[in-house]
C-alpha cells in the first residue's frame, strides 16, 4: 500500500510499488493487491481493512515523518483499535540522528501503536514498524530500500518458474487455445500480453507461471504443441521453458 496525496496528484512519481513488486517476485512471495490511498486516516483504515481481509501480510509505504500530513501511524492505530505510546529507544535513535534540530513534532515520530514491534535489519535511526501482519516502512525510496534489503531475507520462499513463449499471432487468434489450456493446466497462470510497436521482435508474448519447474515445464511443451497444430511453425518464434525441457 502506497500512502501519499502526491502519488494521486502526479505531482511525485511512486517508485516503491515497482520495486517491491519486483524484490517479491524474486524472493517467490506473490503480491495480491496495490492500493494507492491519500493522507487521509479513514482512507488509510479502509484500504487497511481491505488489504488485511485479502493478503497473510501488509507493506504500507509512506507517511510516518514529521509533518502534518504524515498520518499513517495514527491510521494503523486506529485500525488496530489501540492507543498510541511512545517508544523510549525511537526517541532516543531519532534525537540521535536529528540532533539539535530534533524538535517536538520530530520526536512525536516515536509515538507508536501500541504493541507495535520494531524491526531493525540495518544501521538506521529509523525500524520498520510491524503490528500484526501489518508492516510500516518509510515512503521515501532510499530510506525503503535499505530497510528492505536488510530484512528480506526472512521472507524467502520457493522461487516462480517461468516459461516464454513469443509468437506472431494476434491476441484474439490466441484467445481459444490459450482458454482450452488454462482449462487443461488450472494450477498454471497464464498471460498474453501483445505488442504493438514496429520493428518488435513478437506480437504477443505468452507466460507460464508456477512453482513447480515441471508443471510449468509440461505445461509450456504442450502450449507449443498446441499453437503449432492451431498455426504452424512460423507463428511460434521462440520459446524459453525452464531446464530440461525438450521445447
Amino acid at each position: 500500500m502506497a500512502i501519499g496525496n502526491e502519488l494521486l496528484s502526479g505531482k511525485v512519481r511512486d517508485q516503491n510499488v515497482h520495486y517491491l513488486a519486483q524484490e517479491l517476485r524474486e524472493l517467490g512471495v506473490p503480491l495480491r493487491l496495490v492500493l494507492v490511498v491519500p493522507d487521509e486516516v479513514p482512507a488509510i483504515v479502509d484500504a487497511l481493512a481491505l488489504a488485511r481481509a485479502r493478503a497473510e501480510a501488509v507493506l504500507t509505504t509512506g507517511g510516518v515523518g514529521p509533518t502534518h500530513d504524515d498520518v499513517t501511524i495514527p491510521a494503523l492505530a486506529e485500525a488496530f483499535g489501540v492507543d498510541r505510546v511512545r517508544d523510549p529507544q525511537l526517541e532516543r535513535d531519532i534525537q540521535a540522528y536529528y540532533g539539535g534540530r530534533a524538535n517536538g513534532d520530530v520526536l512525536a515520530m516515536a509515538d507508536l501503536p501500541r504493541g507495535a514491534e520494531l524491526l531493525r535489519p540495518v544501521s538506521f535511526f529509523l525500524p520498520i514498524i510491524r503490528l500484526g501482519p501489518v508492516l510500516t516502512f518509510p515512503g521515501e525510496p532510499g530510506a525503503l530500500r535499505r530497510l528492505f534489503e536488510g530484512w528480506k531475507a526472512a521472507w524467502r520462499r520457493d522461487p516462480f518458474v517461468v516459461a516464454r513463449l513469443e509468437l506472431d499471432a494476434d491476441e484474439g487468434e490466441l484467445a481459444p487455445h490459450l482458454r482450452a489450456h488454462q482449462t487443461e493446466f488450472p494450477t498454471i497462470q497464464i498471460g498474453s500480453y501483445p505488442r504493438f510497436d514496429e520493428g518488435a521482435p513478437y506480437r504477443v508474448l505468452v507466460t507460464l507461471e508456477d512453482k513447480d519447474a515441471e508443471a510449468v515445464r509440461r505445461a509450456g511443451e504442450r502450449l507449443a504443441a498446441r499453437l503449432r497444430d492451431g498455426f504452424g511453425a512460423p507463428a511460434l518464434l521462440r520459446v524459453d521453458f525452464p531446464p530440461g525441457a525438450t521445447g
